[in-house]
Formats: C-alpha cells, structure tokens, sequence
C-alpha cells in the first residue's frame, strides 16, 4: 500500500452538507467546504447517485462500495464511498481505492468488529463478481439505476403527496371553523326571530312583522352564500373545477349583471355604469362561472362603496387581451392587505359601509375561475380613496373550446 493513499473522510448531516473534514489527501478544497452541500463533490450526471447513497445511509444506517465519479482539479475520477449513521451524523470515507476505502471507514468511525466483517465480506463479494470471469452484464446495472431512480421519482411524489394532504386537512379544519362560526350566528338570529313571529305573530302591527321578515330573509340568504361559497372552493381546491364552454358576448352578460343588481346597488343609492362593450365581445368561456366572477366584485364594491357613489365598471380590448375593470369610490384597501386578499377565508380591515357580512371566500372563487379560464385577476387601491378590481381573459386562447 502507498504511504499516503489518495483518500478522504466527512462528516455530513442529515440533508448531506459537510460540517467536519477528517482526512483529506486528494485534489480536493474540502476545508473550503464546509458548510456546504456535498454534491458540488460529484462529476456531471452523478447528483442520482449521491443522493441513493445518502438515502441507504439513512435506511440500513450503512451503505457499502458505491462507486461514484468526482469531479478533480484537471480530471474526472471514481472513488469507492463508503458511509455511516452515527447518531445525527453520517460519517463518509472514499477513496479510488476500494480496500484503502473501506480500511478508512473503519478507522474513522472506530466500528466494531462485527460491523467491519460484514462491511469487508460483502466488500469481498463485490470484488469477485467485480473480477470473476463471468462479468454483470450492462443491462444490470441500467436496470439498478431506473430501479434507483424510480425510488428517489417515488418518494418525491409521495412527499408531494403528503404536503396536499396536509393542505387540504388544513383547508377542512377551516370549513369546520367557518361553518361553526359565521353559521352560528345567523342560525340564532332566524330561530330567535321565527320563534318571536309564531308566538305573537298576531300581536304584532304589519310593519314590524314585515321588519321581522325582512331579517330572516337576509339572514338566510347570508347563510345560503356561505354555503355555497364553501362548497365552491370545496370543490375547487380538491381538483373538481370543470369548464363548460360556451361562446359568450361579455359586453351583453355585463349589462344583465348590472340590471339584476339594480335593487341592490340603490338601496345604497348607488349608481353602477358600464363604459365600453357597444359591440358584442364575443368569448369561449364558463358562462355560469364567469356570472359568479362577476357578480361576487360587483357585489363587493357595493358592500363597501358609500352611499350615493358611483361603480364604474369599464370594458377594454388591447391586442388579444379583454380587461373588465370594476372601480369604485369606497374606503380603498391597505397596502400591505392587498396580498392576501385573494387566499381562501382572509379579510381585509375595510368594513362593509351598510353591515354586510362577507365570508371571506369570494375573491378567492374568482381567483380560481380566472385562473381556470387562463386569466387573472389584480386589484388597484389607495386606502380612503377606493379601489380598481380588474380580471383579465386572452381573446386568442379563450375562443379554444375545451
């Protein structure tokens, strides 16, 4: 053996960046490593293999003989790696010699004698089969290398996996929240006011019963919003949200929104004005679904526009791209607010100027839709000087039935 064979030995952590060096004798600048992830170590093309080599480290707490190539100052050479679990640590020993390898291993982690006779009779075996007159044929180690990249293919699919699960666990627990919470409230308010009609029903003048009426209705239509809204972004978050096409004038479907919210809009004594969209703005698109697009910013800038203020909502066509704008005189959105705002059940700090209620889903549907519908949709605000929602569709990919 030479006097002082070409060889290494690290210790890693669990995620494989170096934090000690032991022994180095080769070209390698491992003291101007430390710190940093061991693959920068490894040739072009082998990161696969470095990464199998940690994770059987971390399964069998040893891993023996791999054989990976590194990258030199003025070369590209094969060491021999051999590793250890040792408590939060994996110990690391290589060198282009499998024997010198292997003797540096034990060194290092001083193993036992029973842990080094296994290392060096499966070491012997590789060796034979390595040297034997009968050699692996090629197609075995193609196959050991799909097999090793299909498990590392696996296991991050599984990890992705895991994090859906956990985000749609998280979105449950919301639902469950919400349903306890804004629920409640108007559940109590219905039962409370029925329960006042049937006992003094005939006791009570026509206006004040009318009164009476008149908040079950709200509160009950409050209830059916939520619900519906909760079931949307249900459905929408698991996957479920399908298109159905259909052509569709934008400009027309605007101006029925607009009437149908007429009752609404001057209760509050607002007045709502759609500027562009003479002419038919023809697109292949969710009719229903963009209807709901609609309607939910509609509804929001009236919930939290002033009395005796004006909607404008504006149709513009720029090269292929629709733009619907919906600008309003309300109270306007504070800036570091306004990220957030289309993430399921965040409310901003602005209140609704009549008492509305909002459940905190709205924008976050019509994010969904608009993102389904390969559009967007932004907001523009100064706080106390109102706000600019707006929602965009390309004219080209949105006439692509699908």
């Amino acid at each position: 053996m030479e006097q002082n064979p070409t060889r290494f030995s690290v210790v890693c952590d669990m995620d494989g960046r170096i934090v000690q060096v032991l022994q180095n004798t080769t070209q390698l600048p491992l003291p101007d490593l430390i710190g940093k992830m061991a693959h920068i170590l490894v040739a072009p093309g082998e990161l696969p293999k470095l990464l199998n080599f940690f994770l059987e480290v971390k399964e069998n707490k040893t891993a023996i003989g791999w054989e990976i190539n590194l990258a030199l100052t003025d070369q590209i050479e094969t060491f021999t790696f051999f590793g250890g679990l040792f408590g939060a640590d994996i110990v690391v020993a290589a060198s282009p010699a499998q024997n010198t390898a292997e003797e540096l291993f034990a060194e290092v982690t001083r193993i036992n004698n029973e842990q080094t006779n296994i290392i060096r009779s499966i070491s012997k075996e590789n060796a034979q089969l390595k040297f034997s007159g009968d050699p692996m044929p090629l197609s075995f180690f193609d196959e050991l290398s799909r097999l090793n990249n299909e498990l590392v293919n696996m296991q991050r699919e599984l990890a992705k996996k895991n994090r859906e699960l956990d985000t749609l666990n998280k979105l449950k627990n919301q639902f469950l929240g919400i349903a306890a919470h804004d629920l409640r409230n108007p559940i109590g308010i219905v039962l409370g006011y029925s329960e006042f009609l049937m006992e003094n029903g005939t006791g009570t003048n026509p206006d004040e019963t009318k009164e009476l009426i008149g908040r079950i209705h709200q509160t009950a239509g409050f209830m059916l919003t939520l619900v519906n809204n909760l079931l949307d972004i249900s459905s929408i978050e698991s996957g479920q949200l399908e298109l159905n096409k259909t052509e569709t004038d934008v400009a027309a479907l605007i101006r029925e929104i607009v009437n149908n919210f007429g009752i609404i809009a001057r209760a509050k004594s607002i007045h709502v004005l759609v500027e562009g969209g003479e002419k038919p703005i023809t697109l292949s698109l969710d009719k229903p679904k963009m209807e709901q697009v609609i309607n939910n910013l509609l509804s929001n800038a009236v919930k939290y526009s002033f009395p005796g203020t004006t909607i404008i909502i504006k149709l513009t066509v720029s090269g292929e791209i629709l733009r619907i704008e919906m600008t309003d005189q309300g109270q306007g959105i504070r800036k570091e607010e306004i990220e957030r705002l289309f993430k399921p059940f965040q409310k901003s700090s602005t209140r609704p100027t009549a008492g509305e209620k909002s459940t905190g889903l709205g924008l976050a549907i019509v994010k969904k839709i608009m993102d389904a519908h390969a559009g967007s949709v932004g907001v523009e605000s100064e706080f106390g000087k109102g706000s600019t929602f707006f929602v965009t569709l390309s004219l080209h990919r949105s006439s692509q039935t699908t």
